[in-house]
Formats: C-alpha cells, structure tokens, sequence
C-alpha cells in the first residue's frame, strides 16, 4: 500500500509539473504572439509613413521639374528679347553713343536711391551675358 500511493504520490507530482510546465509555455507562447502583432503592426505604419514620404518626394520633384522648365523658358524669352533689343537698335546712331560718365554715375546713384539697392542691379557688375 504505501508503494502504491508512493507511486500515484509520484504520478500527481508529475501530472503537476506537468501543468505547471505547460502553462509556462503557453503564456510565453501568447507573449510572442502579442509581440509579433505589436512588430507587425509597427511595421505596416513604416510602411504607410514610406509610402507617404516616397509621394512627397515625387510631389518634390514634379515640382523641381516644373520650376527648372519656367527658368529654362525665362531664360529663353530674356534672350529673345535681348536679340530683339539689339536688332531694333543696330542702326541707330543715339543707342550706340556713349553715356558721359557723369550722366551715368548720376544715374547710377538715383537708381541706388530709388531701389534701395537691394537687387544688385544698379551695382555696376555685369551679368555675364553681354
């Protein structure tokens, strides 16, 4: 008799590890799966804040595109109409005398005063075009 309940003794303590043991792993089995949800989840948002931020870069440089075709068509009529300048004075004795200096520095410092002399413009520094 007291090997026999030795023995079913034995068997419950088992049987309890065995539960014990078996908890043990499920739980951390559901911490796993709730971390893996988690790092999913986070993951999907990257993905979505990516995608986003490949749509604003395009935008970017749609844009970038546009503003190069405006300069590019600016420079194109500021040319024309530099050549159309240059072919309406050809001939024209008035345009190819030369400005007295004094005329020119007193013209030079009214423009200064007048623009405030923000552009550049009246710096007396050519733009390299001509």
């Amino acid at each position: 008799m007291k090997g026999l309940l030795a023995v079913i003794t034995a068997i419950c303590v088992l049987l309890a590890v065995a539960c014990i043991r078996l908890t043990t792993e499920t739980n951390k089995r559901e911490a796993a799966e709730r971390a893996l949800a988690d790092a999913t989840q986070k993951l999907n948002q990257t993905g979505d804040v990516l995608a986003e931020v490949r749509a604003l870069r395009q935008d970017v440089s749609e844009i970038e595109a546009s503003v190069k075709a405006l300069g590019q068509k600016r420079n194109e009529a500021g040319e024309k109409r530099r050549e159309n300048i240059k072919t309406e004075l050809a001939g024209d004795p008035c345009a190819a005398a030369r400005v007295p200096d004094a005329v020119a520095d007193s013209l030079y410092q009214r423009a200064a005063e007048v623009a405030g002399d923000h552009s550049g413009a009246f710096a007396r520094k050519p733009d390299g075009k001509n």
